[in-house]
């Protein structure tokens, strides 16, 4: 299955996380993970403070720009940015490194909303 076809077909519970400014699903409830917690605050180098939430897996986000390991806020991860596959707004970001879990996500929670779109 493509990345978005496995987050808009389960028919489980409906726990999908969607772009707050386009209404595109991008993630799962139950792929949130605790990393030092589940939600985390961090101040980037030009002093914005982002709140953001971790998940395992976001199909919803697209990978953009080089991996880099400066000013990481998670030692031993490079990161890359994360953006909407539906509008290509900002998300977050996408870490990856040699410790378990190898690859997760860090995506802004303002950026995100849990309601469904309107039809």
């Amino acid at each position: 299955l493509a990345p978005d076809a496995q987050i808009e077909t389960e028919d489980e519970l409906d726990d999908r996380v969607f772009c707050a400014a386009c209404g595109h699903a991008v993630t799962r409830t139950r792929w949130a993970f605790d990393f030092g917690g589940f939600e985390r605050v961090f101040i980037n180098p030009a002093g914005r403070l982002f709140r953001i939430r971790l998940f395992r897996e976001a199909p919803g986000a697209a990978e953009t720009g080089q991996p880099t390991a400066e000013h990481t806020w998670f030692p031993g991860f490079s990161w890359n940015f994360a953006l909407c596959r539906g509008c290509g707004g900002h998300l977050g970001w996408r870490f990856e490194g040699d410790a378990a879990p190898r690859v997760f996500f860090g995506l802004i929670k303002a950026a995100l909303t849990e309601t469904p779109p309107r039809i």
